[in-house]
């Protein structure tokens, strides 16, 4: 978590007009809400969303707000945003407050670690099931990614949710939930592959004669 603050701005205009001028200046409108307190409408520079989604810890990335011109300051989290579809730019985010001892309930990538032993000696697969997993933490020690090592990992063998070991986490998920496993390669989807690619040069040549 970076110490620094982000400085952001109070909001007294709403509507369209006023948040378009905001965007014009490098800003977004924003809104903070959560606690023990009321929302509060903010202006924050839109790079510094950017910033906190795009950092390691994504949309778990906690960062102190402060309130311009004033001594008011609260750790938040990005709870949701948009993004004009055409521009790609933000036009809006919402923040959560939280309190550092706080504990929330996120989800986390998973990271494959490590090459299977029966993908790489036994003709294998490896299928991966679930690529996040839910989890409850004190904001601070919210892990980055949930790293699996699969290199133990034999043909049929699979790794879930009860075999994982997290410091200072409580899962949420169900226990037996599989994450990752290997499973062999199944005959008839080669089969089906081969007979795609045969048919292929046929169908090309069909569609030339109908145009001809």
């Amino acid at each position: 978590m970076h110490q620094d603050y982000i400085e952001v701005q109070p909001r007294e205009k709403l509507g369209k007009n006023a948040n378009r001028r905001l965007r014009e200046k490098g800003y977004i409108p924003g809104i903070v809400y959560g606690g023990d307190r009321g929302p509060v409408p903010i202006a924050i520079k839109e790079r510094h969303v950017w910033d906190m989604l795009h950092a390691e810890t994504g949309e778990n990335t906690v960062r102190l707000l402060r309130l311009a011109g004033t001594d008011k300051q609260r750790h938040v989290m990005v709870k949701d945003y948009q993004i004009d579809p055409i521009t790609r730019r933000l036009i809006h985010a919402d923040f959560i407050r939280v309190n550092v001892d706080q504990i929330v309930e996120v989800s986390v990538p998973v990271e494959i670690v490590g090459t299977a032993y029966g993908v790489k000696n036994e003709g294998g697969m490896l299928d991966l099931i679930k690529r996040e997993i839910e989890l409850k933490a004190k904001v601070l020690e919210i892990p980055k990614v949930i790293e699996i090592d699969v290199s133990d990992l034999h043909l049929n063998d699979a790794i879930r949710v009860k075999d994982l070991d997290v410091p200072n986490v409580e899962f949420v998920d169900n226990p037996d939930t599989v994450i990752v496993k290997v499973e062999p390669i199944r005959t008839h989807d080669i089969e089906e592959e081969v007979e795609e690619e045969e048919m292929e040069p046929e169908v090309i040549s069909k569609g030339k004669k109908e145009e001809e």
